[in-house]
């Protein structure tokens, strides 16, 4: 099996985080528009907020925000890799999938494991990722805890072929 190697996975990363950044700046501005041309007359409470600092409402719609943000990413990742292409849209562009040790898709569960297991890698400064370059299956901390391997699609494709027909001959 052809697994995915650190720099080809880095550059899907780099690619579903442009597109995430597009569709989050999409519906910023959206919203600002909206807002804007709306009937929205900012309170007191709020222009308060603007030139005295943080305040317990500024801090809960950011926290919101952040949360609401969180939930969308994780959204994309445990859908997209968890669905019949098996990967985000960036792997995809680069020719590579998400599979668990059988070669199947991944569960939507696995899918969201893989996706929130990748904070210990943030929490440990990011040495779970860098791990896919040395470990033996190209895998990174995420992969070892979910069970799950990224690799390439046109080799995947080929062997599931390949055990197709074996299957069919017998």
């Amino acid at each position: 099996m052809l697994y995915a190697g650190f720099w080809k996975r880095t550059l899907a990363y780099i690619i579903d985080s442009l597109i995430l950044w597009f569709v989050f700046l999409i519906i910023g501005l959206i919203w600002f528009v909206i807002r804007a041309l709306g009937d929205w007359v900012p309170s007191p409470a709020e222009n308060s907020m603007l030139t005295d600092g943080p305040s317990a409402i500024f801090t809960m719609r950011l926290l919101g925000q952040t949360l609401l943000n969180w939930g969308a990413i994780w959204l994309y990742y445990a859908l997209m890799e968890s669905s019949k292409c098996k990967a985000t849209v960036g792997k995809l562009a680069l020719g590579i999938v998400v599979v668990d040790e059988f070669n199947h898709k991944l569960s939507f569960g696995r899918a969201s494991a893989r996706y929130w297991s990748k904070l210990i890698s943030v929490i440990i400064l990011f040495v779970g990722f860098i791990m896919a370059a040395f470990t033996a299956r190209k895998q990174a901390l995420h992969d070892l805890i979910a069970r799950t391997y990224v690799v390439d699609k046109r080799e995947l494709d080929y062997i599931l072929r390949e055990q197709a027909q074996r299957g069919a001959g017998m």
